[in-house]
Parts: structure tokens; C-alpha cells; sequence
């Protein structure tokens, strides 16, 4: 290798000075040609600029050996390493610890299942049923059954036309309807608890109730996005945010739990608080607001994630998120084992896999060839924000093709637009909540006229990319489970064994 390596760069060094020789020589015999001093002074910046050219061009070829001797030796290296694995002697050491190691994996699955059992319900749905619901219209969608979960998701029809909220109620069941998947059931309401924060979540609602009333899509975009009641959402605008790869801004998702966050940080700098108390504060309210809408997997994993970030500034540690979303995961399988088949929490965590994860390692690879390149500021972000987004719905397809037979192709394109305006719109109900709170309804004319302005261009943008063809493909049938894993095991194995092969970063002077 040594000796190849020292070859190449004296053939390198040999053709560098037979290239100014015969620089040289032209440039002689211009200058005699000539006489002119200017015209010798062009030909020598023309030739200086070929000359670096040329010296770029043999930068880049030894760049690509290099990358193609590292991607033999590493190669090489991972071979050595498997057959060094699968031809290593099992000695009494290695069989106490693999021993040992069984041993723990086996007491985890007992005490998980033994743990699911505790917390599944298993009677009969029949009979009179304490039920813990969240109304959303004229539907309930039943988080508990006597306290335990429901192995499938369930709903009951809302016959009293109770408020949205959460309620615990006495329910007398009458008839269990089972339909892919999902439970309905049908019976009669004997009495019922309504959650403390209702009245909060009532008093939010009648805010949105006299200032926008008056506009259906940002009155049902308004209690949608603050709150998460989608039954004032109507098919035709659900449709139109799905079509456009923004149905997220209808829901509680991490973007809303970021905006609490950085809204009261914001009101709290204004008032020269210390720094552990304006976090500390931050933290209050947003265990405050997610408790206001309902701990669902997906606002959960956002809270988590949320509250250690607030609490490692608090302590001044490094932020982890690799930690708190793995941190994040187990709290949730703990508390509930079957939100891992509740559909938002897999969008919720895929996406974030994809900008923890697969995103950083995918840039590193368009980072030196496109982001680089580009000079301006504002055009560089843009671009990155697009394989962002790319990185995002390219995790996210085989969720999409199994839950809803559809394929994403170029919807990610719609969110560099669509979730700066959004988020604006967003930002601005929640201020209108908060100078309500705090009785400064005098303002309430300019901050909505300015939301209804905003909202206008939101939802003529969403209008416009609703037309755009090819945005989702339908596809006829689920996608089979097995290539849902398939194409996650082909993503992994990308994004860690063969991406690092080609973003690896090489000395060329390193023989």
C-alpha cells in the first residue's frame, strides 16, 4: 500500500512538471511572437487558471481513489470482523454471560407480559361499565374500560351532546358492534364526571366562539389546532390537508408543544426573569397545556421529549435527544402497551426517527455537494429544509401505504411553504387565548384581523396545492405488513452500514 501510495504521487509530481514546463515554453514563445507585455500578462492568467483547474481536477481524482481504497479496506474490515464472530471459540465465560443475558431477556418478556395482563381489560363488554371517554362532537372515543385498556380502539355515540372534554361516566352497555379493527358501542349514559379542566377547555372554546364564529374553516381550524377538536373540521378541508401533507397542523403535534414552549420563554425574556425560572415556568405551562388536551401517545411523546429538554437547560446539562426519545418510548409502552398500534404515534415517532436519525446522515452526503455550493443564506436553508422534509416522508411511506393505501410523492414540497404559514396562523390564536386570559380583549380586533389576513393566504395556499396533481398516488389495497418492516430494515441498513462508506471523511495524503 505504502509503495502504490508513493508511486501515484511521484506520477502526480512528474505530470505537475511537464504541465509548467510546457507552460513555460508557451509562454516564451508568446512573449517573443508578440512583444507585448499585456497580451503576455492574459496568456499567463489564462494558463495560471487552467493550471489550478488542472491541479483540482487531479485533487479530485486522488479524492475518489482514496474514497475507493477506504471502501475496500472498510469492507474488508467488516468481513474479518463477521467471520471472526461466527468462528470464535465458546469458552465457560462466554456461556455465563450468554447465560446471564438469557436469563434477563427472559424475566423482561414475563414481567411485560405479566404486566400487559394487569393492565388489559378482559371481561365481557356487557353490563354497566365505568368508561373513561373523550368527546369529540357526536362521537367518544373510550380510553378506559373499569380502568384498563382496550386491547382494540372503541367509541360510543354522544347522546347527550356533551361538551368536548374528557369525561369518566357510568355506562350501561347494550350492543358491541366490531368492524375492522375498531369497537362501537352502543348503550346508555347513567351518569357521568366531567374532567376538572373542562371548564378550562370551555372557556378557550367560547373565546373561539364570539371572534370567529362567523368563518367556518378558521373557526374548526382554530378549535382543531389549540385543542384538538377535529368535529368542527369538515370532511372537504380534512381532505384537502391530507392531499397536501399538512393534516399535522390540525393536530397536536410537536410543532404546537415547541410553540408553548418558546411562546412563554418569550413573555417570560420581556420581564428579565432568571434563567432557571423562566424555564421552570415554560415547564409548568406545558405540562399544564398537554394535560389541557389529553395525554394521547403522540402529545405524550412530545411532552416527554419537551420536558427534559426544559429540564437539562434548567440543570445546564447537554440536551440528548436521542435519550429522551428513547426515554420518551419505554414511558409510553409503561403506561399504555397498546398506543404502539395507535396510527399518530407511529407518524409521530417516524418523523421524529427521521430528523434524529436518518436525517443527519443523509446530509452529510448532499451537505458538500448542494448546500456548500449555494451562497445565499436564505436559499441554503430552504434547500436544506426540503430534504428535511424529503428525509421525513421517505421514513413515513410505508405508514401511509399500510394505514391509508396511499403514496406520498411530492407533498414534502408543500411544507416548505405551508408550515411557516401555519405556524404563524397558530402563534397568533394562541395569543388571542392568552390577551383573553389576561383581559386584554381591547386588542382582540387588530390580533384577528391580522390571523383572518394570515389564514386567508394558509388556506388559498391549501386550495392551490389541493389542485396540484401526482401530490399522493392512490393505491389499490394495504401494503402487506411484511414490506412495512422490509422497507424499515432496508432504511436501516442504508442509513447506517452504506451511507458512512461514502460520507466517511478521508485524509488523500494518508497512504
Amino acid at each position: 500500500m505504502k509503495k502504490m501510495g508513493k508511486i501515484e504521487d511521484n506520477e502526480l509530481i512528474e505530470e505537475s512538471n511537464k504541465k509548467r514546463d510546457f507552460k513555460n515554453y508557451e509562454s516564451t514563445k508568446i512573449s517573443k511572437n508578440s512583444g507585448s507585455n499585456e497580451t503576455q500578462e492574459n496568456v499567463t492568467k489564462f494558463e495560471n487558471k487552467e493550471f489550478d483547474k488542472y491541479i483540482l481536477e487531479m485533487k479530485k481524482l486522488r479524492e475518489k481513489e482514496a474514497r475507493k481504497k477506504y471502501i475496500k479496506s472498510e469492507l474488508l474490515r467488516r468481513k474479518q470482523n463477521l467471520l471472526k464472530f461466527f468462528n470464535m471459540k465458546i469458552g465457560i465465560e462466554e456461556v455465563k454471560k450468554t447465560w446471564q443475558f438469557g436469563i434477563f431477556l427472559l424475566s423482561g418478556i414475563f414481567l411485560f407480559t405479566f404486566y400487559l395482563n394487569f393492565v388489559t381489560f378482559k371481561g365481557e363488554l356487557s353490563g354497566e361499565k365505568i368508561l373513561y371517554v373523550k368527546i369529540d362532537g357526536n362521537r367518544g372515543s373510550v380510553l378506559k374500560v373499569n380502568n384498563k385498556y382496550l386491547k382494540n380502539q372503541a367509541s360510543i355515540e354522544n347522546k347527550k351532546g356533551l361538551e368536548y372534554g374528557f369525561y369518566l361516566m357510568r355506562y350501561k352497555i347494550r350492543k358491541v358492534i366490531s368492524k375492522n379493527g375498531n369497537v362501537k358501542i352502543d348503550g346508555k349514559i347513567l351518569g357521568y364526571k366531567e374532567s376538572r379542566l373542562n371548564g378550562v377547555r370551555k372557556y378557550i372554546l367560547n373565546i373561539f366562539d364570539e371572534l370567529f364564529i362567523t368563518d367556518e374553516n378558521l373557526y374548526a381550524f382554530a378549535r382543531a389546532a389549540v385543542l384538538g377538536e377535529k368535529a368542527e373540521v369538515s370532511k372537504d378541508m380534512k381532505d384537502k390537508f391530507k392531499y397536501t401533507g399538512l393534516a399535522h397542523l390540525i393536530v397536536i403535534s410537536g410543532t404546537h408543544i415547541s410553540l408553548v414552549v418558546i411562546g412563554i420563554v418569550k413573555i417570560l425574556d420581556g420581564l428579565s426573569l432568571g434563567y432557571r425560572f423562566k424555564y421552570l415556568m415554560a415547564l409548568v405551562a406545558l405540562t399544564f397545556y398537554c394535560a389541557l388536551i389529553g395525554f394521547s401517545p403522540g402529545i405524550l411523546r412530545a411532552y416527554i421529549m419537551g420536558a427534559m429538554m426544559i429540564l437539562a437547560r434548567i440543570l445546564f446539562e447537554q440536551e440528548e435527544s436521542k435519550k429522551s426519545l428513547l426515554v420518551s418510548f419505554i414511558v409510553i409502552i409503561v403506561l399504555n402497551p397498546y398506543s404502539v398500534f395507535d396510527i399518530s404515534m407511529q407518524l409521530s415517532y417516524a418523523a421524529v426517527v427521521a430528523i434524529i436519525f436518518v436525517n443527519p446522515e443523509f446530509k452529510k452526503f448532499y451537505q458538500e455537494k448542494v448546500l456548500d455550493k449555494i451562497k445565499n443564506e436564505v436559499l441554503r436553508n430552504t434547500v436544506d429544509l426540503i430534504f428535511l422534509s424529503l428525509t421525513i416522508q421517505i421514513t413515513s411511506i410505508p405508514l401511509f401505504l399500510y394505514y391509508f393505501e396511499k403514496l406520498p410523492l411530492f407533498s414534502f414540497l408543500l411544507n416548505i411553504v405551508g408550515i411557516p404559514i401555519g405556524t404563524v396562523v397558530i402563534q397568533c390564536l394562541f395569543f388571542v387565548v392568552l390577551l383573553n386570559i389576561f383581559k386584554l380583549s381591547l386588542f382582540n380586533g387588530i390580533v384577528v384581523f391580522v390571523t383572518e389576513i394570515i389564514f386567508r393566504a394558509f388556506e388559498g395556499f391549501i386550495y392551490a396545492g389541493s389542485k396540484i396533481p401526482l401530490l399522493q398516488l392512490n393505491i389499490n389495497g394495504k401494503a402487506p405488513l411484511w414490506t412495512v418492516f422490509l422497507y424499515y430494515g432496508v432504511l436501516f441498513f442504508t442509513t447506517f452500514f452504506v451511507m458512512p462508506l461514502f460520507t466517511a471523511k478521508i485524509n488523500i495524503n494518508k497512504n
